[in-house]
């Protein structure tokens, strides 16, 4: 007999090294928005105190960084399932703009609970991590606790599987993730869970696609 796998198609996400030039614009702006402080919170889920929305100048972050991983995203095996039509119908052609973009600065204690976000693609970005998970899951009140489980500081995805079951994809978080961003579906569930001990913030930045629906698109 003849027998051969199939592997149902599942839609992935990019792991993205930002170059140092990107970092030094990402936290130049930031620091104008301490300036501004256009509040953030009230638009979003997170049980987060200080969230400020960014300027992206002359659309730098959105040519630069956006529109490349747009094109390389939709190259990878996974972008033959057609995520970028699933809220809205239309063309491949039709351009994308960065509608969102905002600091979170989450401090101990302080968390996101599972969601997605809105638009076509969304991205976070690890600027700042003042904690190692591996030091976190040491700590007593996770002692008794399965290693797996201890998920203190971490951001995880969550998906759910061909036969119906919720499975997770996680980053056990630490200094070394800086400059680290992740470039996914806005669909995507993902939440991030608290620190602690530490009184720095964990500081990142979120962002998301949508299409141009302005002009005439077919």
């Amino acid at each position: 007999m003849k027998v051969s796998a199939k592997i149902p198609p599942s839609t992935g996400f990019l792991e993205i090294n930002l170059d140092q030039s990107i970092i030094k614009y990402l936290w130049k702006i930031i620091k104008i928005s301490k300036i501004h402080k256009e509040d953030f919170k009230w638009k979003l889920v997170g049980n987060i105190n200080q969230r400020f929305g960014l300027t992206d100048e002359n659309d730098y972050f959105y040519q630069t960084v956006c529109c490349p991983l747009v094109q390389h995203f939709r190259k990878q095996n996974f972008g033959k399932d057609p995520i970028d039509r699933r809220q809205v119908e239309m063309s491949l052609d039709t351009p994308l703009l960065l509608t969102e973009l905002w600091v979170n600065y989450q401090y101990q204690t302080e968390f996101n609970p599972f969601h997605h976000h809105g638009g076509i693609y969304s991205f976070a970005i690890w600027l700042k991590i003042p904690y190692d998970w591996n030091d976190q899951i040491e700590l007593p009140q996770f002692q008794g606790t399965k290693k797996e489980d201890r998920k203190a500081g971490i951001f995880e995805f969550e998906y759910i599987d061909s036969l119906g079951g919720i499975r997770t994809y996680k980053y056990n978080l630490s200094p070394e993730f800086e400059g680290t961003m992740l470039f996914f579906p806005a669909g995507l569930r993902h939440t991030v869970y608290p620190f602690f001990n530490t009184s720095e913030p964990r500081i990142s930045i979120s962002g998301n696609l949508w299409y141009d629906t302005t002009k005439n698109n077919k």
